[in-house]
């Protein structure tokens, strides 16, 4: 009885700090936020079925496409017997969803291309399990099946990439949400989900984690119908953390009309490691989080370091009669060699001769000293990103050949002596050690990379420092899905040109 009177007396108080602004939260100040429109209230579920929808067509013209090809490679045969096989589609779709794809909110390209292929390979084995057991494997073709599986891995993919583009430009794809804190960290996330609509989350509101609020402001964002609020931890005051973390544990009275924040993404001072490289541990109900360092891990780099020969066997027999194209262009255009070698510093710290197209004047380095000299703009921009734009040393053909990035492709010998790797952080002048700060021990464990985190994400557009934070990214969060992820993005950066100069 007494324990009923006591719940009810708890109730009728918070009741009454509803309405009294000073007695549940005497610090905040109000700061209204405006209602969501009707299609961004529910726009994870249109997220949701606009992936659906891309999906299933997606593997229903991969099915067709496979059958296509089967009968242009080997004859006519009756397509009418893989309209069974179809109705597996929604096998795809439910193993999609199990593998949290739907709508798969702020989900990396990395992840997303791993759960994508170990998703899509389940429901084939499932799909051959099923053709075996029923006694059916010898009416399918084989053939079909192989290459509808190769061909849903590819337009699953690019069908979603589209699909986020149209939502983007129609105003359709993106969940709204609101980051509390406005410091820096805060700034960079709220410009980061700006830059990265793909990611389905949308910056709607950046408040600041010091400044206090008034029960008002809770009220208006429970209106507002947001489900997602991004807290930058480092940036908030401990007492407005525990209001937003009590509210999410427990709840407080409501009015008609409101509803909670059901997902709350919270911002540490870990940020500088990054998502893919740690590993939580629930420990009794306790996160422990551990910082893996995954390419120092010896298996990994014997992976890697095979993963490098196939590619360069592969790419260098298919890339010769083009490397014989540039020779002979780069010798008509300007007097010198047709290589050009640097030195640099590598794996341990040792210096080795990396190799390039010449693409610069044999006096280039009195040409760019001149050229510093007489613009001191430029040469702040030299010193900031040790590049400029328009650089007075690179020749007509070098200006093409850069572009394309194909001034790097002599690179594969040191691929091949091993002395670099496809892809990793790029190798620095030996002028250049005391930019790296203490990243540079790190840096000096791995081989360094023909291409990498930064030249697939802003090349020369960004500065020498973020340069090194995504170099430091890529040791600790390297996995064979990191790789593919950065051999596919530099295949679309030369094609685009994106950063090059």
């Amino acid at each position: 009885m007494e324990n009923n009177n006591n719940k009810k007396e708890f109730i009728e108080r918070r009741k009454r700090d509803w309405y009294n602004q000073s007695g549940f939260f005497p610090e905040f100040k109000e700061e209204k936020i405006k209602p969501l429109p009707f299609l961004k209230q529910y726009a994870r579920q249109v997220m949701a079925a606009s992936l659906v929808l891309s999906d299933v067509i997606s593997i229903l013209v991969s099915f067709s496409l496979a059958i296509t090809l089967r009968s242009i490679l080997m004859g006519e045969f009756s397509t009418s017997l893989y309209s069974e096989l179809l109705l597996f589609v929604f096998l795809f779709i439910f193993l999609y969803s199990l593998n949290g794809l739907y709508p798969g909110v702020g989900l990396s390209p990395v992840e997303e291309i791993e759960k994508l292929f170990v998703s899509t390979s389940t429901g084939f084995l499932i799909l051959l399990a099923y053709t075996f057991f029923g006694k059916t494997s010898a009416i399918y073709s084989r053939l079909v099946l192989g290459l509808a599986w190769l061909l849903s891995l590819i337009l699953v993919q690019m069908d979603r990439w589209v699909i986020r583009i149209t939502g983007r430009d129609l105003g359709f794809w993106g969940e709204p949400v609101i980051v509390i804190g406005n410091g820096p960290i805060g700034q960079n996330i709220f410009k980061f989900l700006k830059n990265n609509a793909r990611l389905g989350m949308t910056p709607y509101k950046l408040l600041s984690g010091k400044d206090p609020y008034d029960r008002t402001t809770l009220r208006s964002i429970n209106k507002s119908k947001i489900s997602t609020i991004i807290l930058v931890i480092p940036e908030m005051s401990e007492r407005l953390q525990s209001s937003f973390i009590y509210e999410q544990r427990y709840g407080f009275y409501r009015r008609k009309g409101e509803m909670g924040v059901p997902r709350l993404i919270l911002i540490s001072s870990l940020s500088w490691i990054g998502s893919l490289g740690i590993t939580v541990h629930d420990l009794d109900g306790m996160m422990g989080l551990e910082i893996q360092q995954n390419l120092l891990l010896k298996r990994n780099q014997i992976s890697k370091r095979l993963i490098d020969l196939i590619i360069i066997f592969s790419v260098g027999l298919v890339s010769l009669p083009i490397l014989g194209l540039i020779a002979l262009l780069i010798a008509i255009d300007s007097p010198g060699g047709v290589f050009y070698k640097q030195e640099r510093i590598g794996r341990e710290g040792k210096p080795f001769k990396m190799w390039k197209f010449r693409t610069m004047y044999k006096n280039a380095d009195q040409i760019l000293e001149k050229y510093l000299a007489d613009d001191p703009l430029m040469k702040e921009e030299w010193q900031k990103k040790q590049k400029i734009k328009d650089d007075p040393r690179i020749t007509r053909v070098g200006k093409i050949i850069r572009k394309f990035s194909l001034d790097e492709l002599p690179q594969i010998i040191n691929v091949f002596k091993g002395e670099m790797s496809v892809s990793g952080p790029r190798p620095f002048f030996e002028n250049q050690r005391k930019l790296y700060g203490s990243s540079l021990n790190l840096y000096m464990r791995v081989r360094p990379g023909l291409t990498g985190m930064w030249q697939v994400l802003g090349r020369n557009n960004l500065d020498f420092q973020e340069r090194v934070r995504l170099d430091e990214y890529y040791i600790r969060n390297w996995s064979l899905w990191l790789e593919i992820y950065i051999f596919l993005r530099t295949f679309w950066v030369i094609i685009t040109h994106e950063g090059a100069y």
